[in-house]
């Protein structure tokens, strides 16, 4: 009993320490400029006696010395990213307080676990009219506009490139595993990818079913599941079943570094962090950080809005209101929002300056694409029962082995992927926030919600790529 009183004596007073320590960064009582600290640090810190993981972003201009930074704050163990200023470090709470008065760091933030955000069609969206319409066909060179050429990232828990439909090494030009265990590394060191790797997806499925909905072939369907952009160039970037920040900055990185390897120009994320719903934007987010550098290279960054409605204000990231990337609300095959997809907070929003801009923000998502029962590819093994009653009543049982049912903005997210992957196709030098305006306003109305619920409304792809050759031509 006095050892427990002395540990809670001891969490008590470092929880008080660090009130102390996080106010003065937040209100910014010192002269000195101080990095952004994250407050989920706090609690953090107040519970554990052992370091935590925490991302670290510093100053552009910073990327041969970040090392040393760290070192001088005592911090001996870690991964830096490639292309991204940022390092994941494991941390005390005294080398994260000197790290933040360290003139180059920016901002330092708790490693949270994340989410993938499904819940337990082609011809709504119109694409079938743009593969079949021969004035598009025309317009394009003689080739059906089909995503051809254009670099998709998925963002997930993996890909499995086994699958005809998502076949490695042609339709799926690259498949990473990633490794950022940051409890197994005894050095502060570059990140490390596993590249080439035919199948990532041995746990779940998640990534696998949201590769088939961007640009799966329809190979083992006679092309009746056909993906929203088959011609496009799959990137996998597998982070497996459980999945943390520095995941998916991983991801964003892997990007930025492979750009024109590749011809990355989309990154799709369908996961999400439900305690920060109704957290207003936050420039100084990690997330953020990465996103809006792929925006100043010409990369699309794509997220689901979340799981959590029908309620306001459950948008499951700060990170998804981000002024330049596509959130993507879950709609059925009768235009209507998913019960569970996540609404944002009517009249909330606000203008924030970035990189000498100000940007102006809103709680709501962009769009909404088809996110109910989604027939997409199916992992080949080990998972054979995803998806198994609503499989048989959906799927063609010779088509069962290949493909099966998910519900979740997870799914939307992918369809507007997709649908962006044939925009770019009819017009690759459209900008991100190009891409942003026509899918809002070539989006069909629903009349029964608002837009801080739906967005824009319901994706037109015929609308949407038609606007991109008009673009085109003028």
């Amino acid at each position: 009993m006095k050892l427990k009183a002395i540990l809670v004596s001891g969490f008590l007073i470092m929880a008080m320490f660090s009130s102390s320590f996080f106010m003065n960064i937040a209100s910014g009582s010192s002269t000195e400029k101080k990095a952004m600290v994250d407050e989920s640090l706090l609690e953090a810190f107040s519970t554990s006696l052992e370091p935590v993981e925490v991302i670290v972003t510093f100053q552009d201009g910073t990327m041969d010395s970040r090392k040393d930074i760290l070192h001088d704050a005592g911090i001996q163990k870690g991964l830096f990213l490639n292309s991204l200023p940022m390092a994941g470090v494991l941390a005390t709470h005294d080398q994260v307080k000197t790290l933040s008065q360290a003139p180059d760091v920016v901002s330092i933030y708790l490693n949270k676990q994340l989410q993938y955000e499904n819940e337990d069609a082609t011809s709504n969206t119109r694409v079938d009219e743009v593969r079949t319409n021969s004035q598009m066909t025309k317009q394009n060179g003689g080739l059906p506009v089909s995503g051809a050429g254009i670099g998709v990232v998925i963002n997930d828990s993996g890909v499995d490139g086994t699958h005809q439909d998502l076949e490695y090494g042609n339709h799926l030009v690259q498949n990473v595993l990633s490794s950022t265990n940051l409890h197994a590394i005894d050095a502060i060191l570059p990140i490390t990818y596993i590249e080439n790797v035919p199948n990532t997806d041995n746990n779940s499925g998640h990534g696998t079913h949201v590769a088939g909905i961007v640009g799966g072939t329809g190979a083992m369907s006679g092309g009746k599941y056909e993906g929203v952009a088959p011609g496009a160039d799959l990137i996998g970037y597998g982070s497996g079943a459980s999945l943390a920040i520095l995941d998916t900055l991983g991801g964003f990185d892997y990007a930025l570094t492979h750009q024109r390897e590749y011809n990355i120009r989309i990154i799709t994320n369908s996961w999400g962090d439900t305690s920060q719903a109704g957290k207003e934007f936050d420039p100084f987010d990690p997330i953020n950080i990465a996103t809006k550098k792929l925006y100043d290279r010409g990369i699309i960054t794509v997220f689901s809005a979340g799981n959590s409605g029908p309620d306001a204000a459950t948008i499951s990231g700060n990170y998804k209101k981000a002024p330049w990337v596509i959130t993507v609300a879950a709609g059925d095959d009768s235009y209507q929002l998913a019960d569970f997809s996540s609404r944002g907070e009517k009249g909330k929003g606000g203008t924030v300056m970035v990189d000498g801009k100000e940007w102006t923000w809103n709680d709501q998502p962009t769009i909404t694409a088809p996110g109910v029962d989604i027939i997409s590819t199916r992992v080949l093994s080990p998972l054979p029962l995803l998806g198994a009653t609503k499989d048989a009543a959906a799927i063609d049982p010779g088509h069962i082995p290949y493909y099966t049912t998910m519900s979740g903005t997870s799914m939307a997210a992918p369809h507007a992927a997709g649908v962006i992957a044939l925009m770019l196709d009819a017009n690759p030098t459209l900008t991100p926030l190009e891409v942003k305006n026509i899918l809002e306003t070539t989006a069909k109305s629903m009349q029964d919600y608002e837009v801080w619920e739906t967005g824009a409304g319901y994706i037109d792809a015929f609308r949407s790529v038609e606007k991109a050759f008009q673009h085109a031509q003028n």
